[in-house]
């Protein structure tokens, strides 16, 4: 598992992970689905180096962590949603909007190099 590679000795609340993910699921347009696990491979490919980078200064091993910020870093659908303010922003902003945190999301696009979304 490439989040393994990035969040070395993580532990996470699987229910953080069951709240987030149906969100993510309908970001994703459904006649991408069946690719979409490729589709990450290659996102995570691509960014290796700066994943890496981030992960160290904000996951869940960082001092940074201790503050209870970026939180969602801690899990594997990080991944997914780094991924996701990559390449479909807006429209994981909308899935959002209203059914998590905004924290949540906010937190990861300053680390990532955006604008918060909400």
């Amino acid at each position: 598992m490439a989040y393994a590679e990035f969040a070395v000795h993580a532990r996470f609340d699987a229910g953080m992970t069951g709240e987030v993910l149906p969100v993510l699921w309908p970001v994703v347009p459904e006649a991408e689905r069946v690719a979409y696990p490729g589709r990450l491979e290659e996102f995570v490919d691509t960014y290796r180096e700066r994943l890496v980078l981030l992960f160290a200064e904000y996951g869940p091993q960082s001092a940074i962590a201790k503050h209870g910020r970026h939180e969602l870093l801690a899990h594997p659908v990080s991944l997914i949603i780094l991924e996701r303010l990559t390449a479909a922003r807006f429209a994981l902003a909308m899935g959002w909007d209203g059914e998590l945190p905004d924290r949540w999301l906010n937190d990861l696009c300053g680390p990532w190099g955006i604008a918060e979304v909400l």
